[in-house]
């Protein structure tokens, strides 16, 4: 069985000196836990460095490393918004067990169908929101490379159905 990276990144925002906000990623290993005064368990990315370091994150913002690399070698992680050499722009999500690329309007895609296309990652959705207006819906009368598969599936099953009987 072939090793593969599983870490996870999250936000962190805290107040410098001048008063002013500032967030940070930080890519790790998730896990939830409480600490002491704590009202419950909280996010946390752990990061090695001479020792784990556990940094507590906006748990709206974290996700999954996918395994894969955009065509400038950044690592492609959920939530992050790509553009995808065929034109289309969508949003990274974990769905039914596998990462997809979400095109909005319910339209999604498995990433393992299109991760042979040249991927760049724009940005991701909670620092670049504005990306977002950019994910549009493919044309009402173009059909996703799934369901095209889907529509092969169903019509080879039911010649084989055909001829049992």
């Amino acid at each position: 069985m072939a090793e593969r990276e599983i870490k996870y990144r999250g936000l962190k925002t805290f107040q410098i000196f001048s008063g002013e906000m500032k967030s940070v990623w930080i890519y790790g290993f998730y896990l939830k836990r409480g600490t002491y005064g704590d009202p419950g368990p909280q996010a946390h990315i752990f990061v090695y460095e001479n020792g784990y370091e556990g940094y507590r994150v906006d748990s709206k913002t974290i996700g999954q490393f996918t395994g894969l690399l955009d065509t400038t070698g950044k690592e492609i992680y959920e939530d992050d918004i790509i553009s995808l050499e065929n034109g289309r722009m969508g949003v990274i999500n974990f769905h039914d067990g596998c990462f997809v690329v979400n095109y909005g309007s319910g339209m999604r895609q498995a990433l393992y169908d299109v991760q042979d296309l040249k991927m760049t990652v724009l940005g991701n959705r909670f620092e670049n929101p504005e990306l977002l207006v950019s994910v549009m819906p493919p044309k009402k009368n173009e059909n996703s490379a799934q369901e095209l598969l889907q529509n092969e599936f169903e019509n080879e099953f039911e010649r084989e159905f055909i001829k049992m009987e």
